[in-house]
């Protein structure tokens, strides 16, 4: 940075980007004597008078009280006194510079009354992130030393010691520059997606202030340059850090962060993100995320090619399909370090700006922004797609948060809406969900930043120690036997597998038939997918008239046994599903909105989905009632049986929407039966 390209920012009344400018100039200037380095430290107390923050002003002007120059010293006694001045005679106008900065010091009742404060934290999370960076890296020199492994095995029978020695120093090479290459590799692939703008202090300061006083504090206390500023024109909410050293760091956000976030909780979300920063998470996180962002690309690209080509559509799908299997399954490689380094970084950002509340406020808001930017009919967003394991949290898994804060934001259910973090944070199948999920689910993280409030004397939000008296006196008897009850509904079809091998095993030397050992398979898996089913879709004798609230709620709920419900509502989209087989369909009532599993039958699914498609149409926008099973997994979700219009008996008959889920399950497990049996009687002797 140049002498004038400061001094122009400040003409420009730039004064933040000036600061940053005259900052970086001073800091790496070899002679603290020369002219202009002096020059430069007046024009940064002239920066730091005029937004604000004198007190950084006076700072700089005390170092020269005793400088031999006498002009000099007559200049900074002079601006010590007109700065004390406005110190303590304009203490509310510096103040009232943004209300949000202010509070800082005016401090309420959710926020500490200064920042910088230390929190006590479980050191066993400590070590347990220290472990995940090193097995992470450990991981993927692993994965490159197994593709030399293989890459030698397809030109040699024997892999001797020196082929050992090759695979070693080539690991170790292709490791070195993966680790220097990455954060050009995530920044090229990102460029395939969307456009980043880099941005300067100065324009964020326009933006979030405060968010601007936890970098420059931050940045001066670790003695680093500023993180290089990216800002994408998505209405998704989004912030992500990456990069390999803390000078050349990017620190990402999108325009839908500054959408649903005010100041407090945005400067919350860069303070986590430099936390990133502070304990070099952000280096080994860029690292591994580089080859799983190639893999992106390539699932990416296969996608648009199976738009875009006039032939071999299906072949691209089918390439497309498997890359993103892929692609999904890679992204396991950072789960334990994206999970491990999450806690630490929300401690750092409580710690940054005493405001733990903040931060629960902007998850769940992050969340509430998620599910807005998630409609039926539009192609996935990219976005989060692509930065999933970079992010704050997993899009995946904030589907019934973002609900809840839907529900709580319109004001128009009177029950309970904060009940909604019981599920996460007690229902055993949680932990489940938060394996596969690449950050901690946002109910346990509330948990622990509420612990934070309680530290420093803070009333938390959303009535969280009175959510964690109520939790603790749940029917743990009943959650857990429900989770065995589905975990037996979740495995019978392995179990009938496993059943009918060992029953071919035996049988075998009784009828010495070779096929046995595929017939009983196919027949235990038949049943027990037939059993599985039955379990999935009960029957609708003890259906329950029931609202989204009240089912976002039940802690109980199960995320493989279906709960038959009814609900009424709106419907107001659909589109094809890419998770499952059949449509989405969006129902709202007057609390918020649910997506509902529609499964058609065989005709529609193989043959003219026309007819399907009217009547999806006719009842858009249309007053109806959902009944299906109810089952609350990342996501939750309805598994449609009849959808129906409140209109006449005449109508509502003709505009029904019937889906065919137990009818799928039935047909497809019985003839997984019946060819088993096929295959016993053609190949019995018996017969």
């Amino acid at each position: 940075m140049s002498l004038k390209a400061g001094k122009e920012a400040l003409l420009r009344k730039r004064y933040t980007e000036a600061i940053a400018i005259l900052s970086e100039y001073c800091h790496g200037h070899p002679d603290r004597t020369a002219k202009d380095y002096i020059q430069a430290q007046m024009w940064m107390v002239k920066a730091y008078q005029k937004s604000g923050r004198a007190d950084k002003a006076i700072a700089i002007c005390e170092q020269f009280e005793d400088n031999p120059d006498p002009q000099l010293q007559q200049w900074s006694k002079k601006s010590i006194v007109t700065l004390r001045s406005q110190l303590e005679a304009m203490p509310e106008d510096r103040l009232e510079r943004n209300y949000d900065v202010a509070s800082v010091v005016k401090s309420s009742a959710s926020r500490y009354r200064k920042t910088n404060v230390t929190l006590a934290f479980d050191r066993k999370a400590t070590y347990i992130f220290i472990l995940a960076m090193f097995v992470t890296v450990l991981l993927v020199f692993g994965l490159i030393l197994g593709a030399w492994l293989w890459g030698i095995s397809l030109i040699s029978l024997t892999i001797t010691s020196g082929w050992w020695m090759v695979a070693g120093i080539g690991t170790g090479v292709m490791g070195i520059l993966l680790f220097f290459m990455s954060p050009w590799i995530i920044e090229i692939t990102q460029k395939q997606y969307q456009r980043t703008q880099w941005i300067t202090l100065a324009d964020l300061d326009l933006k979030s202030p405060e968010a601007v006083e936890i970098i420059e504090k931050f940045c001066e206390t670790k003695n680093i340059l500023v993180p290089r500023l990216g800002w994408i024109e998505d209405d998704s909410p989004v912030a992500f850090t990456y990069g390999i050293l803390p000078n050349s760091a990017r620190l990402v956000v999108s325009r839908g962060l500054f959408l649903n976030l005010d100041d407090d909780e945005i400067a919350t979300v860069y303070a986590q993100q430099l936390a990133h920063i502070q304990n070099w998470s952000f280096s080994v996180i860029t690292f591994a995320s580089a080859p799983i962002q190639i893999l992106y690309l390539i699932y990416v690209a296969l996608s648009r090619k199976s738009y875009q080509a006039k032939r071999a559509k299906n072949v691209f799908k089918v390439l497309a399909a498997i890359a993103s299997f892929i692609h999904a399954c890679s992204t396991y490689l950072l789960l334990f370090i994206t999970k491990s380094s999450t806690y630490p970084c929300d401690r750092f950002a409580a710690e940054v700006t005493g405001n733990p509340n903040a931060l629960s406020r902007a998850l769940t808001k992050i969340a509430g922004g998620l599910v807005q930017q998630n409609q039926l009919g539009k192609p996935p967003n990219r976005l989060l797609e692509s930065t999933r394991a970079l992010g704050v949290c997993d899009y995946q898994t904030t589907t019934a948060i973002g609900i809840a804060q839907e529900i709580l934001h319109s004001g128009q259910s009177d029950q309970n809406v904060y009940r909604v973090f019981l599920w996460e944070l007690f229902n055993p199948w949680s932990r489940w969900i938060e394996f596969h999920s690449t950050h901690p689910l946002i109910g346990r993280r509330i948990k622990v930043l509420t612990g934070y409030t309680k530290q420093l004397g803070l009333i938390s939000e959303y009535d969280f120690p009175q959510l964690l008296k109520e939790g603790s006196k749940l029917d743990k008897g009943r959650l857990y036997r429900n989770f065995a009850r589905d975990l037996f509904i979740q495995t019978a079809p392995y179990t009938g597998v496993t059943v009918g091998l060992i029953a071919a095993k035996l049988l075998y030397w009784w009828v010495y038939n070779n096929w046995l050992v595929l017939s009983f398979p196919a027949i235990g898996l038949g049943l027990g997918w037939m059993f599985q089913g039955s379990l999935r879709y009960p029957n609708f004798r003890r259906v329950v008239d029931t609202d989204l609230v009240s089912l976002l709620i039940d802690p109980y709920a199960s995320s493989l046994h279906g709960l038959p419900v009814q609900v009424p509502g709106e419907l107001i989209g659909y589109s094809s599903d890419e998770n499952y087989i059949g449509y989405a369909l969006k129902l709202e009532d007057q609390g918020g909105m649910m997506y509902i599993h529609y499964l058609p039958n065989f005709r529609s699914m193989f043959s003219s989905d026309k007819l399907m498609i009217q009547k999806m149409e006719t009842l858009i926008d249309q007053s109806v009632i959902a009944s299906g099973w109810f089952r609350r997994g990342s996501m939750p979700i309805v598994d449609l049986s009849i959808l129906q219009p409140i209109l006449g008996e005449q109508k509502q008959e003709r505009n029904s929407l019937t889906s065919y889920h137990q009818f799928w399950n039935n047909i497809l497990s019985s003839a997984i039966v019946l060819l088993g049996l096929l295959i016993l009687i053609s190949t019995s002797p018996l017969f």
